[in-house]
């Protein structure tokens, strides 16, 4: 079986005094389960020279979790360098070009968590360099004391792909982000906002799929028909970009 193809950027942190590079399995579980063929690209030394190469069969692009997005990229406030923390400058170079190279050849796109940030970066929008402190939020986006188990709700917009595929207005999400969407890029429209008023779901209306979501529908065990439902939407747009 000849499987499309689904970039995924890799990410790097220490173990034991040494580099790895990983993707959660969560995310390539799903990408097997779609009958997808994830590749991974490492976040190393020399990996921008071979990207002409991971994008030559490229049929669709996810782009997930990591580091903040350095405020070089867009149109930055004192905030946003004032409250920056760990970025990885390599990281973002690999997914900017990738990025790029999935929009102008059309591909379907997928961003979660920072990758919904990056993205909307790309595109020409902005972020917050904290979200709890710039819009002065009493709700909390990341509960480092429960991690795995922290929910915030979100609204859902009616008449959007997110309203479809959870069949719902209102949804408990995950949280594990300070950055967040500050102003859309104006060829995206919002699908979710939290009770803070933060985007944390769009799309592009015009695209077969690219969708942004700030939470993570791979690791949502409450609403598994909805989480798989977008995913699902994800390797039908995919396949069809092969066919």
């Amino acid at each position: 079986m000849n499987r499309p193809s689904v970039v995924v950027v890799t990410r790097r942190t220490l173990r034991k005094e040494k580099y790895i590079d990983y993707v959660s399995e969560a995310h390539l579980r799903l990408l097997i389960q779609l009958k997808l063929l994830p590749v991974m690209v490492p976040v190393v030394e020399g990996t921008l020279a071979c990207l002409p190469n991971y994008m030559a069969n490229m049929s669709g692009l996810l782009i997930v979790e990591g580091e903040d997005v350095e405020p070089i990229h867009y149109e930055a406030t004192a905030a946003n360098h004032r409250y920056v923390e760990q970025i990885h400058p390599l990281k973002d170079e690999i997914e900017i070009r990738l990025i790029r190279t999935a929009l102008r050849k059309k591909l379907p796109i997928f961003g979660i968590c920072r990758g919904s940030q990056l993205l909307n970066v790309v595109c020409g929008g902005t972020l917050f360099g904290d979200v709890q402190k710039e819009k002065k939020s009493q709700l909390k986006h990341i509960d480092n004391d429960h991690y795995d188990i922290y929910r915030h709700g979100v609204e859902i917009i009616p008449d959007t792909p997110l309203h479809k595929w959870y069949g719902r207005t209102e949804l408990p999400v995950n949280s594990y982000h300070h950055q967040g969407v500050r102003e859309l890029a104006p060829r995206f429209t919002p699908m979710a906002r939290a009770d803070d008023g933060l985007i944390e779901g769009y799309y592009d209306p015009k695209s077969d799929f690219i969708v942004g979501l700030q939470f993570h529908p791979e690791r949502m065990p409450e609403e598994p028909a909805g989480n798989l439902r977008i995913w699902k939407a994800f390797g039908s747009a995919v396949q069809r970009r092969m066919a």
